[in-house]
């Protein structure tokens, strides 16, 4: 008995050492809960189209967008996708459009009208649309599609021209007696707008006894007897002669030199204009100044040049017409023009 005893005893504690020894079973872990959305999904705005169904601008484009008159006509329609029968609204720079509303269908495809009256006034405007599914908060903005609204045609505002002014040489003595004999306008080169000295230094003896200068760079001329000068001052055909010098020494010839040039016209326009329409002689009609030259156009301005026709106090008279602005409006009522003819400089209306 005490044998059998003591033999139980080894086994329960065998029994112990090996329950000891296992390893315990890894415990399942608790899921988390999927949290339950609070906000709508974002719609995505697809195209910007006419009351015709036809797209005005591609809205991914990065281009510059523009929205004319024509295709506004009385509204216009915005399409694109949401959550299915979510409610839809498009927004201008932030601001809802109403009662701009619509249901997304259950395909998720949705159409919003917009009256022209609710897209406010020309201008920069940013489009985008936000949708409410049922239950939840109204979503984020969808991609923007940022655009310029122009409802108005262009037309021609503002008519300048310039009369010609011949090339001319005018001389003045700012000391002593005459240096220069005569000078007209000839010579070598062409004679540019600007002012000339001619000093005597010495008598007809003398080295380097004339100086002729353009107020940067003198020259210094020998003179002895009589002589003409033709290129020392580009377009200009001058005499000094050796009597002057000799009774002269110190005395100065101031010569101003204006350049000619034709006679030019500059029209502005009320907007930027397609260059094509701007560039097209015959969308301009002048009466009494037969262009030669342009137009050609720059930061909304056509410039003209003409051979000498146009008379200084003149009144002339210009039809614009068929100009189309960047938005694609058609200018179809003349712009009727007419400026008098004021004095023309060597810049006046350049382009």
């Amino acid at each position: 008995m005490k044998k059998f005893l003591i033999i139980l005893m080894v086994l329960a504690m065998a029994s112990v050492l090996f329950v000891g020894c296992t390893t315990p079973p890894t415990p399942t872990p608790t899921p988390t809960p999927t949290p339950t959305p609070t906000v709508s999904a974002t719609p995505v705005l697809t195209d910007v189209q006419t009351s015709a169904a036809v797209s005005i601008f591609d809205v991914t484009s990065t281009s510059t967008l523009y929205m004319n008159i024509a295709e506004v006509g009385s509204s216009i329609l915005v399409t694109g996708t949401a959550p299915s029968e979510s409610l839809v609204k498009i927004y201008l720079d932030d601001v809802a459009v109403t009662p701009a509303v619509a249901e997304a269908t259950t395909s998720g495809l949705w159409t919003v009208a917009i009256a022209k009256s609710s897209l406010g006034d020309d201008g920069v405007k940013v489009m985008t649309a936000k949708c409410t599914e049922v239950g939840l908060d109204e979503s984020e903005a969808s991609n923007a599609a940022t655009f310029t609204l122009d409802t108005v045609k262009p037309s021609a505002t503002t008519l300048a021209i310039t009369a010609i002014t011949a090339e001319a040489v005018t001389s003045a003595i700012t000391a002593g007696a005459a240096v220069v004999d005569s000078a007209i306008v000839g010579g070598l080169g062409t004679l540019a707008a600007g002012t000339w000295t001619v000093t005597i230094k010495g008598i007809s003896t003398t080295a380097s006894n004339i100086e002729i200068s353009d107020g940067t760079t003198p020259t210094l001329w020998t003179v002895g007897a009589a002589q003409a000068f033709n290129g020392t001052i580009p377009g200009v055909r001058f005499n000094i002669t050796a009597p002057l010098l000799d009774s002269a020494v110190g005395s100065i010839t101031t010569l101003t030199l204006t350049e000619a040039i034709v006679s030019r016209a500059k029209i502005g326009t009320s907007e930027e204009v397609t260059n094509t329409t701007a560039t097209t002689a015959a969308n301009y009609t002048f009466t009494g100044f037969a262009y030669t030259v342009g137009p050609t156009y720059s930061a909304q301005y056509a410039y003209f040049s003409t051979a000498p026709v146009a008379a200084q106090g003149s009144t002339i008279p210009c039809l614009v017409n068929n100009l189309v602005d960047l938005a694609g409006n058609v200018q179809t009522s003349a712009s009727s023009l007419s400026c008098t003819v004021g004095a023309a400089s060597a810049t006046t209306l350049a382009p």
